[in-house]
């Protein structure tokens, strides 16, 4: 005879599943449900494949042996599956390497939760295995699938924004064909402990003139940001440029942008400068209305 939780994790209802996984680990037969747990990370419902990885969690902290269902699923051909089951497996233990190929496979998921906890996931790998930032360096700069390449900049950002292949491989992807790559890049370049002269100077040309708003904007900010930590730094007319922005620009967020640099900058009046120019504009637009 089939356990009656066992059918409902099976049923057609998303929301009878979901209830089946979260009454799992109270049921006296719990660990015996394991695999069927384990085939409900694959879940096509988000919410159910996370309750089936909480509970997987919660029965193998009372009994180990439900790490191998978790192993076993680490293994599947299911990438949903693989992934649920990595994700478990780093609650229980510091992730090792055996979970880089589903964390990595996981960055190209349609999901953005779960590509950003694969992402997070991958960093917390790297502090524990060197190896694991050469293969973001590489994800970051060659990899065929953008949102890979986009989330391996993100995840470079906090693993080693102090390393010089770092700075050079968001270099690289401030370039990339993708839009969402690009601007991935230029945010992560805000953290970088020594950007060096090449970066600083890649900042500067977009905030100059790059045919994307966003990439101007999020240039507005890296500089600010590294210009906060090392004045002196920056290159030749930045400062001069910022304000030309900040008073000028027809964009209402990239003159916000720039007037947020220069206060983060320590130059004072910033802000009162861009709230004089739109009132300005504004005033200017109503002269403008026919009466």
């Amino acid at each position: 005879m089939t356990h009656p939780l066992i059918e409902a994790l099976r049923d057609a209802d998303p929301a009878k599943r979901l209830a089946a996984c979260r009454e799992v680990p109270g049921d006296p037969a719990g660990v015996l449900l394991a695999d069927a747990l384990g085939e409900a990370l694959s879940d096509p419902v988000r919410a159910v494949a996370r309750a089936a990885g909480d509970a997987l969690v919660t029965l193998a902290r009372r009994d180990r042996s439900v790490d191998g269902v978790l192993r076993r699923a680490l293994r599947s051909d299911d990438p949903g599956r693989r992934f649920g089951a990595a994700a478990s497996l780093a609650r229980l233990e510091p992730p090792g390497p055996s979970l880089v190929p589903a964390l990595v496979e996981a960055l190209a998921h349609r999901e953005g939760d779960v590509r950003w906890n694969a992402a997070r996931l991958l960093v917390d790998a790297g502090r524990l295995h060197p190896d694991v930032l050469g293969l973001l360096l590489g994800l970051a700069r060659s990899d065929d699938r953008p949102r890979v390449r986009r989330m391996a900049a993100f995840a470079l950002r906090e693993l080693a924004p102090d390393h010089p292949e770092t700075s050079r491989a968001l270099l690289d992807a401030s370039h990339d064909k993708e839009t969402d790559v690009r601007r991935a890049a230029l945010a992560a370049m805000a953290t970088l402990a020594d950007p060096g002269a090449d970066v600083l100077d890649r900042l500067v040309a977009v905030l100059g003139g790059d045919h994307d708003p966003a990439s101007r904007r999020i240039a507005t900010v890296a500089l600010g940001e590294l210009g906060a930590a090392n004045p002196q730094g920056l290159p030749a007319g930045t400062t001069d440029r910022l304000r030309e922005i900040a008073g000028a620009a027809p964009d209402p967020d990239l003159r916000r942008g720039a007037a947020r640099a220069l206060a983060r900058l320590g130059l004072a009046g910033a802000a009162e400068s861009v709230t004089r120019s739109e009132s300005a504009l504004r005033s200017s637009r109503m002269r403008r209305v026919p009466r």
